[in-house]
C-alpha cells in the first residue's frame, strides 16, 4: 500500500474510533427495552449514566455503565453496570450473547423483596436479600451455573403473613453441567432448617432438608408443619418442596 493511502486509511480509522468513543449516551435511548425510559441521560454510549431509570412508570434507580469494546469482536456485549436506589444496589460485570445467554461475574446486590422494583419479579415474600456471586450463567431463562452466596433477612410470606426468618444459601463452584445445588441453612427465625436447594431445568427449584421446631415457634406455623409427620428422635422432620418460575 502506498504511503499516502496508508496515512489516509489510518486517519479515517482514527477518526472513526474517536467518533465511536464520543458517541453521546443519548443515542442509547433508542435501544432501551419497551417500558423503560430515562429521565436524564449523560456521558457517552461507552461510559454513561441514566439518572431516573423508569420501568412502566416506576422509578427503578440510577444506572451507570461502562462498555468493554473488545467483547464486540467476540460477538458479545459486555459491560460493568451499577444500579443504585437509595441504599439498595446491583452491580457487576455482565456479558450477553446470542441464544439468550447471560453471564455475570462479581455480581453483588442488596435489595428488598417487597415492594419489588419490577412488579413482574414479585416473589410473594417480603424481606431483604443480599447477593455476592462470583459467577452466574443463565441460558434461556434457566440458571445453568452459579457460584457464591445469597442471604435473606426478615423473610415473610405475604399471603399468610408468616414470618420465616433469615437464611443463607451457598452455591459452591461446581464441575460439569449438572443442575446447580446450594446449601440452604436458617440463620434465625421460628424454625431451624438445614438442607439443599436445587435449581432445575424446567426452570424451577427443589428444596430438600430437615426442619426442627423451636420452643418459641408460633402455634400457627407449628400446625402447618405438623403434616410432615412425627419428628425423628432428634426433633427434625424431613421437608421437601418444589416449584417452577
Amino acid at each position: 500500500m502506498k504511503r499516502p493511502i496508508l496515512i489516509a486509511t489510518l486517519a479515517v480509522l482514527a477518526f472513526a474510533i474517536i467518533l465511536l468513543v464520543r458517541l453521546p449516551a443519548a443515542w442509547v435511548k433508542g435501544f432501551l427495552p419497551d417500558g423503560m425510559a430515562c429521565v436524564r441521560i449523560s456521558g457517552t454510549a461507552w461510559n454513561g449514566n441514566c439518572a431516573g431509570l423508569l420501568y412502566k412508570g416506576v422509578t427503578v434507580g440510577n444506572l451507570n455503565w461502562e462498555l468493554h469494546p473488545l467483547a464486540l469482536f467476540r460477538g458479545k456485549v459486555a459491560a460493568f453496570i451499577s444500579l443504585t436506589r437509595d441504599e439498595d444496589f446491583i452491580r457487576g460485570e455482565i456479558e450477553t450473547g446470542s441464544g439468550g445467554k447471560l453471564v455475570a461475574r462479581q455480581l453483588q446486590a442488596q435489595m428488598p423483596l417487597n415492594p419489588p422494583l419490577v412488579p413482574e419479579l414479585s416473589s410473594g415474600y417480603a424481606g431483604n436479600v443480599s447477593v455476592n456471586l462470583a459467577y452466574l450463567r443463565v441460558e434461556k431463562n434457566v440458571v445453568a451455573a452459579i457460584e457464591g452466596q445469597l442471604e435473606s433477612s426478615g423473610l415473610t410470606e405475604l399471603r399468610s403473613q408468616t414470618v420465616l426468618g433469615s437464611y443463607s444459601l451457598i452455591f459452591p463452584k461446581a464441575a460439569g453441567d449438572g443442575e446447580p445445588v446450594g446449601q440452604l441453612t436458617s440463620l434465625d427465625g421460628p424454625v431451624d432448617f438445614e438442607g439443599t436447594l436445587r435449581l432445575t431445568r424446567q426452570p424451577g427449584w427443589a428444596i430438600n432438608g430437615k426442619v426442627r421446631l423451636k420452643p418459641d415457634t408460633p402455634p400457627r406455623l407449628a400446625q402447618q408443619l405438623a403434616y410432615l409427620g412425627t419428628p425423628d428422635p432428634d426433633g427434625t422432620r424431613p421437608l421437601a418442596l418444589e416449584g417452577t418460575y
